[in-house]
C-alpha cells in the first residue's frame, strides 16, 4: 500500500448532492448506532439500504472500489442491495473522536474501506477529518462538498468538533474476508 487515503474531488455537483439528500432523507430505516469503544461521538447517524440510492451513488461506488483496485489491494466482497450505509450528520458542537472501524463480533469478514462522500450543501467550519498515520493529517479534501474519500478502516481517525454550520457524509464500509 503506498498511500493512506484517496479522494475524488467534487465527485458530485450542488445538485446532485441535494437530490441525494432528498433520496437519503425518504429512506431512511431504524437501525441502531454502535460507536467505537472509548469513543466521544456527539454526531447524529442515520441508516438506509445501499439498493435506495444505489443508482444515485455508482460514480461513489465505482470510485471506491477503483481505489482499492489500483492503491489497496484487499479482497473485497460486492455491496448487496440490502447493505447498511450511514448518513452521518455534524451539527454545531459536535463530533467523533479518534476511533477505527471495525468490530470484534465478525466470525468471518472485516471492514477492510472506510468510503466516505460529502453530502453538505451549506459551508461549515470545523468538523475536519483527520486521520492518524506517524501523526496527525487533516485530510482537507472532504471540506468541499461532493468529494469522496477512501481509506483502509483500520487507521485511526476521527471529526473535530464542528463550530459552525452543518456537515452530513454518506459512509459505506466495504467489507472483506477475515485479516489473517
Amino acid at each position: 500500500m503506498n498511500l493512506t487515503y484517496t479522494f475524488a474531488n467534487k465527485l458530485f455537483s450542488k445538485e446532485r448532492i441535494k437530490e441525494l439528500n432528498e433520496q437519503i432523507n425518504k429512506n431512511l430505516i431504524k437501525s441502531n448506532d454502535s460507536p467505537a469503544s472509548d469513543a466521544v461521538k456527539t454526531s447524529t447517524v442515520k441508516f438506509l439500504k445501499y439498493n435506495s440510492i444505489e443508482k444515485l451513488i455508482k460514480p461513489f461506488v465505482e470510485f471506491s472500489y477503483q481505489s482499492n483496485e489500483k492503491i489497496f489491494g484487499f479482497d473485497l466482497f460486492p455491496l448487496g442491495p440490502d447493505k447498511i450505509l450511514n448518513y452521518n450528520i455534524y451539527e454545531e458542537g459536535t463530533e467523533y473522536n479518534w476511533h477505527f472501524d471495525g468490530t470484534e463480533a465478525l466470525d468471518k469478514k472485516d471492514i477492510k474501506l472506510t468510503c466516505l462522500l460529502n453530502c453538505s450543501e451549506e459551508s461549515c467550519t470545523g468538523g475536519d477529518l483527520s486521520l492518524f498515520v506517524n501523526g496527525e493529517m487533516k485530510c482537507k479534501e472532504l471540506d468541499i462538498p461532493g468529494t469522496a474519500i477512501v481509506f483502509p478502516s483500520f487507521i485511526n481517525h476521527k471529526v473535530s468538533k464542528l463550530t459552525s454550520g452543518s456537515r452530513k457524509t454518506l459512509a459505506i464500509w466495504m467489507y472483506g474476508k477475515k485479516f489473517r
